[in-house]
């Protein structure tokens, strides 16, 4: 079994079979053209968040900036944000990705990013339909030799995807988009009509309809793009590196 970061990173021969059209400068061109600014309630450019001098742990404070994300969005009048509760879903998170049983607590040169970075969720999170509810870590199951995945967020109408990086989106981010976007959608537990990714790091989002995006990626319309790929990924009788 492999995770939808090791199909995005590798197999090119899967990707080039599938979404032949997901080249390099395609990627070139989506970032030119579908690169959405923020704006705050005042009509200013929010601007994007630098990395601090002090600040090694990226993935730490990116971490930590989306659930305190997931905590103030949740909040209501009756239910205050569990900050405290952030910070060790964050910890776990990390510590678990890295292989570890624990690591060293926030600093307070991270928590400090990590507002900073929270300040431009709400700015997004402002943008979104009033009529708009969030599922946090929409589960997605895989299909054959890709393992079951876990989204960032999402509604009823469109999948978002979180990417707090310092750079401008790479092949390999679209094609996890993919995963979530193929496997979500043919295991019909979710009706997605549009995706989201969104950059808090940057302060930017890009958006766009999840038939238009495989459509063309694909070359073939939605639903034959999406069975076609759950065939493969299913397929049990080829050696793995031979499928791909």
């Amino acid at each position: 079994m492999i995770s939808e970061k090791q199909l995005s990173e590798y197999f090119h021969s899967f990707w080039k079979s599938h979404f032949p059209l997901l080249d390099t400068a395609y990627v070139r061109r989506f970032n030119a053209e579908n690169k959405i600014r923020l704006f705050d309630i005042e009509g200013q450019v929010v601007l994007p968040v630098p990395i601090g001098e002090k600040v090694e742990r990226f993935d730490l404070v990116s971490e930590l900036a989306f659930e305190l994300a997931r905590e103030t969005y949740q909040s209501s009048p009756y239910k205050e944000p569990d900050l405290e509760q952030a910070r060790v879903r964050a910890e776990a998170t990390i510590a678990r990705l890295k292989g570890h049983p624990k690591i060293s607590s926030v600093t307070r040169s991270e928590l400090t990013e990590a507002n900073a970075l929270l300040d431009v969720y709400s700015e997004f999170f402002r943008t979104l339909p009033e009529n708009s509810v969030l599922q946090f870590r929409p589960r997605i199951r895989g299909a054959g030799v890709l393992n079951l995945m876990e989204g960032d967020f999402a509604d009823a109408d469109t999948l978002f995807e979180v990417k707090a990086v310092n750079r401008n989106l790479q092949y390999t981010d679209l094609r996890q988009l993919l995963c979530y976007l193929f496997c979500g959608l043919g295991s019909k537990k979710y009706s997605w009509t549009r995706y989201c990714i969104f950059n808090p790091r940057l302060a930017v989002h890009y958006t766009g309809t999840i038939s238009g995006l495989l459509e063309y990626l694909s070359g073939r319309p939605l639903n034959e793009s999406i069975y076609n790929v759950l065939d493969a990924l299913m397929e049990r009788e080829q050696p793995l590196e031979s499928l791909f």
